[in-house]
């Protein structure tokens, strides 16, 4: 996935070592509230072995777990306030500093491309076993390029994003269930602050997990409105005015482009970073963030109004 980890570390180390500052600033626990990477003696970000391999060192933060899916409303605003925090806490780093450690992440230009190209080629004879899938997508392809116009007309900017919001990258305190910090910080790049919000809701507020295969899954609004109040506790000043409005579509992006993603994979004979435990798993997970993006378009309406009416407090 990395194939170029000086630029991981390098990014990890700007990132780490400003927001210890900042949480210092807050007179908060940066040993806790963050990671903490760690030099080798000569100085360096990372140890390289003498067959090439690369190592690393953080410290370990004893006192917090991993957070399980959020069943509560305070378990949905911790998810929603925690990554708001990382967002305000970075609002005045200068994002040109980091590296695209994964080259065009959430670009949807690229991701379709990479759909139209595994149905052409169907390396492994599937194309004709998707053609519903495909067609899903053909017929939404026009909607997933609304954010990126966003971004170039100056309407969002890029923050700093971690990219990989799934709830078990937080850390919970056992007893309080009060969420402590964000981890697994290796995709942090340059990107947009409501796609992180997205991801978070795709996951985090959806009924099921990407790996039932039933197709009863639905987005719980009590838990996105939460969701929403905790992140706006810590954002709703940062957030431009056409961040505030294409927040819900965010996460309707987002399960779009899992679910293409999923599908390319398995077009393209499951070769690609998904684990899969049985033959057709990720053509089921494709299809599982599809119902999770028809339920979305349901209650579009519903959520932007919750979105209006969380933002009004502010």
């Amino acid at each position: 996935v990395f194939k170029y980890p000086t630029e991981v570390m390098n990014n990890l180390f700007l990132v780490t070592e400003y927001l210890r500052d900042v949480i210092e600033k807050e007179g908060r626990d940066p040993d806790l509230e963050t990671l903490t990477f760690i030099r080798t003696k000569a100085g360096n970000q990372l140890l390289q072995s003498e067959t090439g391999s690369y190592f690393r060192l953080y410290r370990m933060i004893c006192s917090g777990e991993e957070m399980q899916k959020p069943k509560t409303r305070e378990d949905a605003y911790e998810l929603g306030r925690i990554l708001g925090q990382f967002q305000r806490r970075m609002r005045d780093f200068d994002v040109r500093q980091l590296s695209y450690t994964v080259p065009r992440l959430h670009d949807m230009k690229t991701v379709m491309s990479r759909l139209l190209d595994a149905v052409r080629a169907d390396i492994c004879f599937r194309t004709s076993d998707c053609q519903e899938q495909i067609q899903f997508v053909l017929e939404r392809s026009k909607k997933l390029y609304e954010i990126k116009n966003a971004v170039d007309a100056g309407e969002i900017p890029l923050r700093v994003t971690h990219n990989d919001t799934h709830y078990s990258n937080i850390l919970v305190d056992p007893d309080s269930k009060k969420a402590i910090c964000l981890i697994d910080l290796d995709t942090i790049m340059p990107g947009v602050s409501i796609l992180d919000f997205g991801d978070s809701v795709r996951a985090g507020a959806a009924t099921l997990g990407e790996d039932e295969r039933s197709g009863d899954i639905e987005i719980d609004l009590e838990l996105y409105r939460s969701h929403l109040q905790g992140y706006a506790d810590e954002m709703a000043r940062v957030l431009t005015p056409k961040e505030k409005e294409m927040i819900s579509y965010g996460a309707w992006l987002m399960a779009m482009e899992k679910g293409i993603r999923y599908l390319v994979d398995y077009l393209n004979g499951d070769q690609n970073i998904f684990d899969f435990s049985y033959e057709r798993q990720n053509l089921f997970r494709a299809v599982n963030q599809f119902f999770l993006v028809l339920v979305i378009e349901v209650k579009m309406d519903e959520m932007n109004d919750i979105a209006a009416a969380v933002f009004q407090k502010h």
